[in-house]
């Protein structure tokens, strides 16, 4: 399977909310997009009303090798102070939702799991905060409002969306793709539409060590062979892509993992794929730094030639992070900031 999937069942983390007044005002709501490792899999909504908080998790998921989408919501009632009236517990995220929280520790609760434990703030400042939420570590950003902007926790980023913007959940983006606009032959781009950002992806990351064309070939080869069933699994959120089956990322890792065993350090590509003038999908590859110079892209998903008619990089980003950078690009197709277009040829 050449497109990128989420897994199903995935235990995927709350987004953490201020205990303050503003926190607790009737009719608030906000809405993020979820990423995992730089893929957007889902979205998260907040809202409060009446004294009930509720937090509701769009996700993607795969069942029988097709994209859906899994639904969870809990809804708890919380005093005047953002805390849950049965219990004490602040809700994640009403702990860090408006403003950042002062620093100390308080005990929170994760909504979709009920698990309860210490959140604490370690740092503050006027529009951040750093801590640990259940032992993890999490860094939030704000505006000058004290409206909760971008999260980051482990391998997640929570990124808001502004109120009223139409967003397509992560599902679409996987199932239906995103229309390629301007024939069927030609380069992909990604071009802004309106007042969007646009994008450039550098040919090398400074961690990137050169390779030989044929070393390079022969481990994706051996990456290929490794996997007998593509599709999506687990291994496509393990560290080294580990397992005996995995879609496109699983094999992007294990390429990475297996190239870093040897002393060389790759870069992985987030991007879109084009099969048979289809629309773009989300996909995984790695480029390697040759020696004398110059780039080579490898797809061991399929290894099809990475072309610029088939292939259109979005990111390039390190293996081992959370890949920021290509969750906003990510963000950028979901909001319609961006389209997907092919190079007009000129004779």
């Amino acid at each position: 399977m050449k497109a990128l999937f989420a897994i199903a069942m995935l235990a995927l983390p709350g987004i953490p909310a201020s205990t303050g007044a503003e926190a607790t005002r009737s009719g608030s709501s906000a809405r993020f997009v979820f990423a995992w490792r730089g893929v957007p899999v889902g979205t998260v909504g907040l809202s409060l009303d009446a004294g009930r908080f509720t937090y509701t998790s769009r996700h993607l998921h795969v069942r029988d090798g097709h994209a859906g989408e899994r639904v969870r919501e809990v809804t708890l009632p919380v005093d005047a102070t953002g805390r849950v009236t049965a219990g004490g517990a602040v809700p994640q995220a009403l702990w860090l939702w408006r403003g950042p929280p002062p620093q100390g520790c308080v005990k929170g609760r994760e909504e979709l799991s009920g698990q309860e434990g210490p959140h604490c703030v370690t740092a503050r400042g006027p529009t951040s905060a750093e801590g640990t939420m259940l032992g993890a570590r999490f860094r939030a950003r704000y505006d000058d409002r004290g409206q909760l902007q971008a999260l980051e926790v482990g391998d997640s980023r929570f990124t808001r969306a502004a109120p009223g913007e139409r967003l397509r959940a992560p599902p679409e983006l996987f199932a239906d793709g995103v229309p390629v606009e301007g024939g069927t032959s030609g380069a992909l781009a990604l071009a802004p539409r309106g007042d969007g950002p646009s994008f450039t992806v550098p040919p090398r990351l400074p961690e990137m060590t050169e390779w030989t064309p044929a070393e390079a070939r022969a481990l994706s080869r051996k990456v290929h062979a490794a996997f007998p069933d593509k599709g999506p699994t687990a291994a496509d959120w393990r560290p080294g892509g580990e397992g005996e089956a995995g879609g496109c990322l699983a094999h992007a890792l294990r390429y990475a993992s297996l190239a870093r065993a040897r002393g060389q350090r790759v870069g992985l590509v987030h991007g879109l794929l084009v099969v048979d003038g289809g629309p773009a999908r989300p996909h995984a590859w790695v480029r390697v730094a040759l020696k004398g110079g110059g780039t080579l892209e490898l797809d061991p998903t399929s290894l099809d030639p990475v072309r610029p008619d088939t292939h259109l990089a979005l990111a390039l980003v390190p293996p081992e992070g959370p890949a920021l950078e290509a969750g906003e690009r990510w963000l950028a197709l979901l909001r319609g900031d961006s389209r997907v277009v092919r190079a007009t040829r000129t004779e």
